[in-house]
């Protein structure tokens, strides 16, 4: 392994992440107490649903959690007119809200913001290169939008590591964080597509049954009809929100392509996302006996690409794994490489200039990164 000269550190570092502090800056100067006055939003601006959530929870009010506009209402109450917030997450999620609603604002988001930084960080340090201190894990483009927006990167980065971590030799561990993971479930189709070419029976097995547990956990403890608006009502929310026309700033921090051609013919904007899916399945198989550490950020790019409807907070594993790929192969990468690497490491952020660079720099560095992987000596999993 190739040392990276300090230099070169320093501006590689800088270049990627030098939007970073004007995102915390412009929130600085619109603050009003806890108030976001520009933007119409709470500092913190994501955490407010999670802290909502667990409000409801406690206050015994779930029957708003979903309504789109009763549910805006009630933040309103609380914090004065703002800006279009949604609980889009599934009923099992407030298993996780509600003990942060038991907290003033500022003491959760500040706990939810620790925590989720220590989690991250301890599930990281296995995978970084000796030439790369762990705590850069949460100094990467995706780790500090994560920050600003107080979002779900760090629990779901840090789960999907621990996955991965745990593939070889711990079946049953890998059952549970898998389906966990359902917490945000659109992000989790590859993993299920890499445990069944694996052949991994137990750990699906587990994965089924801690899914089924939530589902049915949440169901008795909130109700089972939050399960019928979450799917129907969210669902629908959603595709309202990749449609909606003018320019949102929301659009800004989504780095997929359906977006980045969303001003385009809708068939036009349809048929690049299909692409640019197709283009990911392909380097996705062709990495599919990886070694589980190199392929958990193959997984991560390849999602990022599949998904029309992704944020770049939750890029946290896919904009890490371009700067471990780039300072653990740094010998062997040529010097084309290792620009597309940056250039994808820093994506999460360059995609609020321009949308398009985000998902052409995220499959060139998908692209890098496969022609570096080495093989799991070609075996597949056979747990039972």
């Amino acid at each position: 392994m190739q040392k990276v000269s300090c230099d070169y550190h320093l501006m590689f570092w800088i270049g990627g992440v030098f939007l970073a502090p004007i995102l915390f800056f412009f929130d600085f100067r619109q603050l009003d107490g806890i108030y976001l006055t520009q933007s119409h939003l709470i500092v913190g601006r994501d955490f407010l649903n999670v802290w909502t959530g667990g409000q409801l929870v406690l206050s015994d009010s779930l029957n708003i959690l979903y309504d789109y506009q009763r549910y805006m209402e009630w933040q309103s109450l609380r914090f004065g007119p703002l800006d279009a917030y949604n609980y889009s997450y599934p009923p099992s999620s407030l298993f996780l809200a509600a003990p942060f609603g038991t907290l003033p604002y500022i003491a959760a988001l500040m706990l939810w913001t620790i925590l989720g930084a220590v989690f991250f960080y301890w599930a990281a340090r296995p995978y970084m290169p000796q030439n790369l201190a762990p705590i850069f894990a949460l100094l990467t483009p995706a780790a500090l939008v994560n920050i600003w927006m107080g979002h779900y990167g760090f629990v779901i980065g840090g789960l999907w590591l621990l996955l991965f971590s745990s593939i070889e030799r711990y079946p049953v561990r890998s059952g549970v964080l898998a389906g966990l993971l359902t917490l945000k479930p659109h992000l989790g189709l590859l993993i299920a597509a890499v445990m069944l070419y694996r052949r991994m029976t137990l750990s699906i097995a587990v994965a089924l049954l801690v899914t089924v547990t939530l589902v049915v956990a949440s169901g008795w403890a909130f109700g089972f009809d939050l399960w019928t608006q979450w799917i129907f009502d969210t669902s629908a929310l959603q595709a309202r929100i990749m449609n909606a026309p003018g320019e949102k700033f929301y659009y800004l921090m989504m780095p997929s392509t359906y977006i980045a051609l969303r001003n385009n013919p809708h068939m036009l904007a349809a048929i690049g996302q299909i692409i640019m899916a197709v283009a990911a399945l392909v380097l996705m198989w062709k990495a599919r006996n990886a070694k589980p550490k190199e392929l958990a950020f193959v997984a991560a790019s390849a999602t990022a690409l599949i998904s029309p409807y992704i944020f770049n907070y939750d890029l946290t594993v896919a904009s890490l794994g371009f700067v471990i790929f780039l300072y653990g192969k740094w010998g062997s990468l040529q010097v084309w490489e290792k620009h597309i690497l940056w250039l994808a490491f820093a994506s999460p952020l360059f995609v609020m200039a321009f949308n398009l660079l985000a998902p052409i720099s995220l499959l060139a560095g998908l692209y890098v990164q496969t022609r570096h992987i080495e093989e799991g000596r070609g075996v597949r999993l056979s747990i039972l």
